[in-house]
């Protein structure tokens, strides 16, 4: 580790420079000739880049795309990244009776209740990020006060919960992705299922409530008015998964496809189940991420300027590029204008903390972001073809026979919409994509590191004749 943290440090230089270099085109841009079409590169500018803390962002309402329809999501467990540190996921949600009027039969016995959490493991829903070799370590509570369906809860939002858990578990990857199964007390066969037992008391507390608190949703949810489930610090961790809250429909005694309490008890002669569901049209739900960067490289370049590129899905780090010498760019048409820059390769097995899918490249304009004009058509409406001109997708790059991550971000509407305004500078904000919150980044050095991976600004422009 201390090794791997050396390579990533040494890295990341904070010197400055300037550099030059053509990049060859081809296809819709024209064939630099030096007559009518020119090419400008990084050391034609002065390029800064600045690494900040992205605000906090929604999470009551965060949905992960499935493969028929989005599903509401939140975030379990913790790592440690070498570079950026410790993140922390925990969750805050609200159950309800599936039915108004619930009641315990007469007479029988509470066997257990179990908090059950839905994990799909695919390419879109599900995702786990960090070692699948560990497990989570969570802690189950009831919280102080409701988890509001109403409420807009954010990243940072925290509501109070009692000090003594109601359930802990240590679950392996293993036993919650799509390939195990469990069978529960009452013979049922289930699949990528969380499971954690909760404590006898507070079955038998649930049991032996009064009637009237389960008359209807508003009824018991001033009796339970939340759970709060965060991992357990004091263990190692190392592994975060998204876990789904999907639609259910009331009426349903033993639901086994929602987010759920499940409650076992049984009568002289037959063991029952019933479901308590996480219905997010009535119930509350959000996650916490907590990013603690103390102690590790990153806090070394919050809110200050260096020369690397430090981004993570939000909430986390993002980077402003400011390029300067706009007007230096003769009038003409700006064909290409591309910023280039490759991540650092970490070793085994930091590795398994993999660089973000997308990003989200937005103009930084007198402290507020807009969006790229190249997201926008001619009456300034969003164009959904921008961002595939736009092209903030991570790419594979072989270089001196190594595989790299690398983006290749092309904004030339944007730099010749500020050039015409008779602006010299422009910056553009590379942050992580909300698809993914708490997982994935990109540590790529800038443009001083002196190597085949540093930052490039690549520019064609063609003269106006």
């Amino acid at each position: 580790m201390i090794k791997a943290l050396a390579v990533c440090t040494g890295f990341f230089s904070l010197a400055s420079c300037r550099e030059h270099s053509v990049t060859p085109t081809s296809g819709l841009v024209p064939e630099v000739d030096n007559i009518h079409t020119f090419a400008m590169n990084t050391g034609d500018f002065t390029i800064q880049l600045r690494n900040a803390l992205s605000d906090s962002i929604t999470t009551s309402t965060y949905k992960v795309a499935g493969t028929s329809a989005s599903v509401s999501a939140v975030g379990l467990g913790t790592y440690v990244d070498p570079f950026f540190g410790r993140t922390t996921a925990s969750a805050y949600l609200q159950v309800t009776p599936y039915k108004s009027g619930f009641a315990f039969p007469s007479g029988s016995t509470m066997d257990s209740a179990v908090l059950v959490m839905p994990y799909m493991n695919s390419t879109v829903t599900g995702r786990s990020y960090g070692d699948t070799t560990k497990s989570l370590h969570l802690n189950v509570y009831r919280t102080a006060a409701k988890v509001e369906v109403s409420g807009t809860y954010y990243s940072n939002s925290v509501i109070p919960a009692e000090i003594t858990p109601i359930g802990s578990a240590t679950i392996p990857y293993t036993r919650y992705n799509s390939s195990a199964q469990t069978v529960t007390a009452t013979g049922d066969t289930l699949k990528g299922q969380l499971r954690i037992k909760l404590d006898n008391s507070f079955a038998q507390e649930i049991k032996n409530a009064d009637t009237a608190n389960f008359l209807n949703t508003t009824a018991f949810h001033e009796y339970l008015k939340g759970l709060y489930i965060t991992p357990d610090l004091t263990q190692a961790g190392g592994v975060m998964s998204y876990f789904m809250l999907p639609s259910v429909s009331s009426g349903d005694q033993k639901n086994l496809a929602g987010a759920r309490l499940e409650f076992y008890y049984h009568t002289i002669d037959t063991v029952l189940m019933s479901s308590f569901p996480v219905k997010t049209d009535v119930c509350g739900y959000f996650s916490n991420y907590a990013r603690t960067y103390t102690g590790y490289p990153a806090a070394n370049y919050i809110n200050r300027n260096s020369d690397s590129l430090l981004i993570q899905s939000e909430p986390g780090f993002s980077t402003e590029v400011t390029i300067t010498g706009l007007l230096d760019i003769p009038p003409a048409v700006i064909n290409k204008a591309e910023m280039v820059f490759t991540t650092v390769n970490l070793a085994s097995p930091d590795n398994v903390f993999t660089p973000i899918d997308v990003l989200t490249p937005v103009i930084l304009d007198n402290g507020q972001e807009m969006p790229l004009y190249e997201v926008l058509d001619n009456n300034g409406n969003t164009n959904s073809n921008g961002s595939l001109f736009v092209n903030p997708y991570a790419q594979k790059k072989t270089i001196a026979g190594i595989e790299y991550t690398q983006y290749r971000i092309n904004i030339p509407r944007t730099l010749q919409h500020f050039r015409n305004e008779g602006r010299n500078a422009v910056t553009i904000r590379l942050r992580g994509s909300k698809n993914f919150p708490g997982m994935y980044r990109v540590l790529a050095p800038g443009i001083g590191s002196g190597a085949e991976t540093n930052f490039k600004l690549n520019l064609i422009y063609t003269k106006q004749q």
